[in-house]
């Protein structure tokens, strides 16, 4: 976002930015200073590695440059989007130190550039291998699983919104629709075959949408609990009548925007949970 930066070979105080930080966690990096915004998807043991590290900001109050001095870093690192670039305000953070800003537009491209990210703090080939790892995760549900899965019929995922009266379903544009299709899950028609984002808001007027799908997965928090805004819709009388609830093939997925190999992991076992445990298609 920046253009080209020269990194330490070897930095030792790094500030963590916007979308960074359990990143960071995930890679056994403990930064001098983080954004807030890690919190969101965190679990109690990844703060517990960063228990005691100041925050430096939050993605809505902005970043706060007197504390970044204070804690004299050698590297602030972040993924930046044009529209919060103001917030965030990378241009001035570049008097204090190095910043490595790699701009993204949907969420997806927080898990694409993870690889650079690790390249930057010199942990690349640790995460190569633990990318490969995972990619055999989901690919051995697909082979293992392969009878039971043909029985299943389709699944979708869904999360509630921060619109009244609407929910959301995820889309070929999404790292969940990529990690339920290579575990060998086919998704529901239901999405549209050309979607502008990751996701699609519909209004809850249309749940029937829903109702070809023979599994459902819901956004749910570390613990396997829905969030906030997901709960309001599972709880709603109509989104129980669909033909998955009342099957009992509703399933949680693990903290979906955690951009990390963790997140991955606690999703592989959310995705062979549920076909194990799912009732075949009628």
């Amino acid at each position: 976002f920046l253009g080209d930066v020269t990194i330490p070979a070897d930095p030792q105080r790094i500030i963590s930015g916007w979308l960074i930080g359990t990143e960071l966690i995930d890679l056994g990096v403990k930064p001098v200073g983080m954004l807030d915004d890690y919190k969101a998807n965190a679990t109690p043991e990844e703060l517990k590695k960063v228990s005691g590290v100041p925050d430096i900001g939050s993605i809505t109050s902005g970043v706060n440059a007197e504390k970044i001095i204070s804690l004299k870093p050698d590297l602030v690192i972040t993924f930046i989007r044009k529209d919060v670039a103001s917030r965030m305000n990378v241009e001035s953070l570049e008097g204090i130190a190095p910043v490595v800003a790699f701009e993204i537009e949907e969420p997806m491209d927080v898990w694409e550039s993870y690889p650079r990210v690790a390249e930057a703090l010199g942990c690349g080939q640790v995460l190569q291998d633990e990318l490969a790892r995972l990619d055999a995760g989901f690919s051995a549900i697909a082979e293992d699983d392969k009878a039971k899965i043909a029985e299943l019929g389709t699944v979708a995922y869904v999360e509630g919104s921060a619109e009244p009266a609407t929910y959301q379903i995820a889309t070929n544009k999404s790292l969940v629709y990529e990690r339920l299709t290579k575990a060998g899950l086919k998704y529901f028609a239901g999405a549209p075959a050309n979607p502008e984002r990751y996701n699609e808001q519909i209004s809850t007027e249309d749940l029937d949408r829903l109702s070809s799908a023979n599994v459902i997965f819901y956004e749910a928090d570390y613990s396997g609990k829905p969030t906030e805004r997901t709960k309001a819709l599972l709880d709603s009388p109509a989104f129980k009548t669909l033909p998955a609830v009342k099957a009992g093939n509703l399933f949680p997925y693990r903290t979906p925007y955690a951009y990390t190999i963790a997140a991955g992991d606690r999703q592989i076992e959310d995705i062979s949970d549920a076909v194990a445990e799912a009732k075949p298609a009628p």
